[in-house]
């Protein structure tokens, strides 16, 4: 009898140590799987992030203020909102200016005539 219950005792232990290792691997093959999904994720916005930084360049800082109708209160705000070139000024649209400088660009000038003049001087440059 002694041997049918030190029998049962091992069967039952290592059936517990097989559930013990086999939890542990597929939590650890679930964690993986999930880790490689988060780093593919992050390697993707990377490639994107890299790609939009050799997009931009190399950044050229023009006098704004040549421009009829930009002071230094509007060059201020044209390069909190990103804008430092003729270039990339040249490329706004009236609304993008007006949403970058606010209401006061419409007293102070006309946002057609300052992107026409920021063509001319990215063209001469």
């Amino acid at each position: 009898m002694n041997l049918w219950i030190v029998l049962l005792i091992g069967i039952l232990i290592g059936w517990l140590l097989e559930w013990i290792i086999d939890w542990v691997y597929w939590r650890k093959k679930a964690n993986g799987e999930d880790q490689s999904a988060e780093l593919k994720a992050a390697q993707e916005k990377i490639a994107a992030l890299e790609a939009e930084l050799e997009d931009c360049g190399e950044v050229r800082i023009d006098p704004l203020e040549k421009i009829k109708g930009i002071g230094p209160v509007i060059k201020k705000k044209l390069n909190a909102g990103g804008i430092f070139s003729f270039k990339q000024l040249s490329k706004l649209t009236a609304a993008d200016l007006e949403a970058i400088v606010g209401e006061e660009i419409k007293r102070l000038a006309d946002e057609d005539v300052i992107i026409n003049q920021a063509k001319e001087f990215a063209e001469k440059e």
